[in-house]
């Protein structure tokens, strides 16, 4: 194709006008030509190529995407349009190659939204020309986490030998190494083999249905659909036939193998034999490359009833501890809101307010969530699932300070956010505290002038403080508890994420408001389009619009002070399941 012709076609896509055929063509050349690409970006300026693409009331996926990526890239409209290298470089050409609306995407999607700007650009309010995407977004992207080979099922006393393994109780847990330094541990395989494991003991997981004990005790119980579950210890491997067994590794000494019921084959490492069986009520141990006959001694491995019923009792012990740290946090003047779910009964429609210093209306209603188990044994906890479910209450006024806690199991993040607290009505001040489709914590404040565009009927640049966002957990995270915690300071604008005690994030609001909460959902938004309270909404992607979380609740706390990170890392420990 010659240079004319490649200029025409670029000509044609920064006027609106190239067909879907003209962009996958640009594509194919911007492909192979840095400088086409260059050329393109000059041409199709950022700022039109937004505005067309906010106004496409069909919501071409595609477009949105795009529109997604230039928001994170914050580019000015009076600078050099650099969005397509920086489309290009977040998520590669290989990506929008797979899909054959994205093959035109870059080059024609100002004419996909060109066509409908004149017939349906219907938006009940004038858009800032400076800044058409002043909102409190864009959301993070999910983080690529390595799948799952098993769950942590149960946890004794349990202590680990470095932070890597840091596991909670119903964690997921990828192939690598488990290091214990004492207490017990249960492992569910996905295949469905049980393994407990007492420390000292290092076991490494080495799929759905293997594993290989470097050192320590650990006994299976292998169920019918993990049949062939493999244990391998220095020297040899363990191959189960229907069956409950014990592996030993200890310092020092071979490996030893107890059969507790129906049989197991070893095989020693390098063996070209066959392997041998193993009965129910037999031991063998690996001295000098044999196997050799030993007693078998069943009461020297973790016993899974014994395991359950320690696991129960030092879930007692961690409620009690729990219950003392919340009446104690209650009793903090500067405690607003501190929602525990423990004695509502199970057709109860409100929550309890237990702070003493509760404000007046503060107790919480659950509009469409319901009960269910919490993080011990008899404790509740609410149940968010459907766009429709909320917990409301209300904290009136304005403060210096916030800290917001919450114990959450989160089982999926299905949207762009993912709401935690959200107010129903808006003023400068109030906030946005979610968690992104990427697992990202966020905070996002509304700010004077943005007030002032609202009542003005227009959305103007700068509205929104922030957003200040910090990792907070992936995939590997959903189905277990954690807990997160947010602070804001109005002196400094300071705003410090915290997942399970740490801190992992933080960053400054600009204004340094006073945040406010005033009425407010916990896991939904009340927004909607249409209504003038809430005009930014009509210029965001539609999938912004539903927000709800999906996962559990099992404690909320709200105080009108910054706690400390050693306060906050006190009241994870004192409240971990």
């Amino acid at each position: 194709m010659s240079k004319d012709e490649i200029q025409e076609l670029i000509s044609r896509a920064a006027t609106g006008a190239a067909t879907e055929a003209d962009g996958r063509t640009l594509l194919e050349i911007c492909k192979t030509s840095p400088e086409w690409l260059e050329e393109l970006a000059r041409h199709v300026t950022t700022e039109r190529l937004l505005a067309m693409v906010a106004a496409d009331p069909h919501g071409h996926i595609t477009a949105q995407e795009v529109t997604l990526r230039l928001q994170q890239e914050r580019i000015a409209a009076t600078g050099r349009p650099e969005f397509v290298p920086a489309v290009t470089r977040r998520i590669g050409f290989s990506r929008w190659l797979r899909h054959a609306a994205a093959a035109a995407a870059i080059a024609a999607v100002a004419g996909f939204a060109l066509k409908y700007w004149n017939s349906a650009h219907t938006a009940p309010i004038v858009q800032a020309e400076e800044d058409p995407f002043s909102m409190d977004g864009p959301p993070s992207e999910p983080r690529e986490s390595a799948p799952p080979v098993a769950v942590l099922k149960r946890m004794v006393n349990a202590r680990w030998q470095d932070a890597a393994n840091d596991f909670g109780t119903g964690a997921l847990l990828p192939a690598g190494w488990l290091r214990l330094t004492s207490g017990t541990v249960e492992v569910e395989f996905l295949r469905g083999a049980q393994v407990i494991l007492t420390g000292p003991a290092e076991l490494r997981l080495d799929g759905e249905n293997a594993a290989y004990l470097q050192n320590g005790k650990a006994s299976a119980h292998v169920p019918e659909p993990a049949h062939g579950f493999l244990l391998a210890a220095p020297g040899m491997q363990v191959v189960d036939l229907g069956t409950e067994f014990g592996l030993n590794v200890p310092a020092t000494g071979g490996p030893e193998v107890h059969v507790f019921e129906g049989e197991v084959t070893l095989a020693r490492d390098g063996s070209t034999g066959t392997p041998e069986k193993l009965n129910l009520g037999n031991a063998r141990r690996l001295e000098d490359g044999t196997f050799r006959n030993i007693p078998s001694r069943p009461a020297d491995f973790p016993n899974r009833q014994e395991v359950a019923t320690q696991s129960m009792a030092e879930g007692r012990e961690r409620l009690k501890a729990w219950q003392a740290e919340m009446n104690d946090l209650a009793r903090d003047p500067a405690t607003l809101l501190s929602y525990t779910f423990e004695d509502e009964p199970q057709w109860s429609r409100t929550v309890g307010n237990k702070a003493a210093a509760a404000p007046a209306d503060s107790t919480g209603t659950l509009v469409g969530a319901g009960w269910t188990g919490g993080r011990w044994p008899g404790k509740h906890a609410v149940e968010l699932r459907s766009p429709g479910d909320r917990l409301r209450f209300s904290i009136p006024g304005n403060h210096e300070a916030l800290t917001c806690m919450a114990w959450l199991r989160v089982d999926s993040l299905p949207n762009p956010f993912n709401a935690l607290l959200m107010p129903t009505h808006y003023q400068a001040g109030s906030f946005h505290w979610t968690l992104e489709r990427g697992g990202d914590l966020r905070v996002a404040m509304l700010n004077e002038a943005g007030i002032a565009s609202l009542q003005k009927n227009k959305f103007g640049p700068g509205g929104w403080d922030g957003p200040v966002s910090a990792p907070a957990l992936s995939g590997m995270d959903f189905g277990r508890w954690i807990f997160l915690a947010t602070t804001i300071d109005a002196a400094t604008g300071l705003c410090t994420h915290y997942r399970d005690g740490e801190a992992v994030g933080s960053g400054k609001l600009a204004h340094k408001l006073p945040p406010h909460l005033g009425d407010v959902e916990f896991g939904n938004w009340g927004a909607r389009r249409g209504n003038p309270e809430y005009p930014w909404i009509e210029w965001q992607p539609r999938s912004w619009d539903t927000r709800n979380f999906v996962g559990r609740l099992d404690e909320l706390v709200i105080l009108s002070r910054v706690l400390s990170q050693a306060e906050i890392s006190r009241h994870f420990q004192s409240g971990m399941p």
